[in-house]
């Protein structure tokens, strides 16, 4: 009988180790999915408003260029260099001509190659509503001094049309 009884106590122990294994990868997956999972207006909104409160984040309000095609833009963008996430809001951003599209830059203070990192690319404009787009970059951007958003055709040089010097 303790043969048996030993046998029991591993499987029940085993059992327990893959429960606790199976909640651990999950636990871990949902923790580092990270806020930009809901990429939805609402979700976008949300994680603006808790990126602002965050003392870490930089934010500023669009400085518009003298170009007219801007002139009625309004927005702002916010970036965390801890979490390596942002959000940027406009409004009234017509739509690109056609074959441009938008691209954000993130200027980087601590940047290895000392070249612009792209943050948001949008192919088309924002209406009278706000526009929540997702500011995410492929490496990290530990201390933006400027964010420009060009007008672009796809050659890497494009027309500035909004800036942000947080």
């Amino acid at each position: 009988m303790p043969l048996v009884g030993q046998a029991w106590t591993k499987w029940w122990v085993g059992f327990l180790l893959l429960l606790l294994l199976a909640g651990g990868s999950l636990y871990v997956s949902n923790r580092f999915a990270g806020a930009l999972a809901d990429t939805s207006p609402a979700g976008l909104s949300q994680l603006r408003d808790t990126l602002l409160a965050d003392p870490a984040s930089v934010s500023g309000h669009w400085l518009r260029t003298l170009n007219p095609l801007v002139k009625d833009v309004q927005g702002d963008l916010v970036w965390n260099s801890q979490q390596q996430q942002g959000v940027m809001r406009i409004r009234d951003l017509p739509d690109p001509k056609n074959g441009n599209f938008y691209q954000l830059w993130l200027y980087d203070a601590r940047g290895a190659s000392g070249e612009p990192v792209s943050g948001a690319v949008l192919h088309k404009g924002a209406g009278r509503e706000d526009l929540y787009a997702p500011i995410v970059t492929d490496v990290p951007v530990l201390e933006p001094y400027k964010f420009v958003l060009k007008q672009e055709k796809g050659t890497g040089s494009g027309q500035v049309l909004l800036m942000v010097q947080p």
